[in-house]
């Protein structure tokens, strides 16, 4: 009995130091469902047809510019995109909290033309580049927004386009609702986790030792 106490608490222990760490990178967005969206290259096809190009296009420029996601309005006028990747920035700095005010300009420099405007802002806890360009082509004035912040080693960029010469309330509404799900959050997990595991360390050791003790009087008694 007190063997099998002894090895469920130790199972117990082990699940919970190897548990501690896992979980993926990832992250939440909400998106009206009126939008076309794919959060794979296999799930382009809605995209494909609203945009009016070719499956085999739009999957490759899925794959090509890192997507995790891209979804296209009714009017295909307002377009969001997030990519995320890592690179030896990311992995160097894994997440923008450690960053200054002044690295996080230099980052800045990395996106956006001649045009932009940038600034640093706040969301869900966590710095983001706003970098905005005002554009134009055959189809009018549109505004070109660029969040970007590191998290979890990786780079991510929310780029969204929309009709006029600013970023519109809907963009600014969409990406208030981003959360990069990071290793702060798996870090977090597991500090609950931690708090029991030494106290579970030091029941294992107390019944493994009360099994030891055991086992020494039988083979004394022998």
């Amino acid at each position: 009995m007190k063997k099998a106490v002894g090895l469920l608490l130790l199972l117990l222990m082990i699940t919970l130091v190897l548990t501690g760490f896992k979980g993926g990178s990832g992250f939440t967005i909400e998106i009206d469902d009126s939008f076309a969206i794919a959060t794979k290259a296999s799930e382009v096809d809605s995209v494909a047809e609203r945009l009016g190009i070719e499956r085999d296009i739009a999957v490759s420029y899925f794959k090509q510019n890192d997507l995790k996601l891209i979804a296209v309005s009714e009017n295909t006028k307002t377009q969001i995109r997030i990519s995320r990747f890592a690179d030896n920035f990311s992995s160097s700095v894994y997440d923008a909290e450690n960053l200054s005010d002044e690295q996080i300009a230099e980052m800045v420099s990395l996106y956006g033309g001649e045009n932009k405007t940038t600034e640093i802002i706040e969301s869900d806890g966590r710095k983001f580049a706003k970098i905005v360009e005002v554009l134009e082509d055959s189809g009018g004035v549109y505004t070109c927004t660029q969040y970007v912040t590191v998290a979890g080693g990786r780079t991510y960029i929310i780029t969204c386009y929309n009709p006029s010469d600013s970023t519109s309330k809907e963009i600014e509404d969409i990406f208030s609702t981003f959360t990069a799900r990071d290793m702060t959050t798996r870090l977090d997990r597991y500090s609950f986790r931690k708090k029991w595991i030494v106290p579970g360390v030091i029941i294992m050791c107390a019944v493994v030792g009360v099994s030891v003790i055991g086992i020494c009087k039988k083979l004394y008694e022998k």
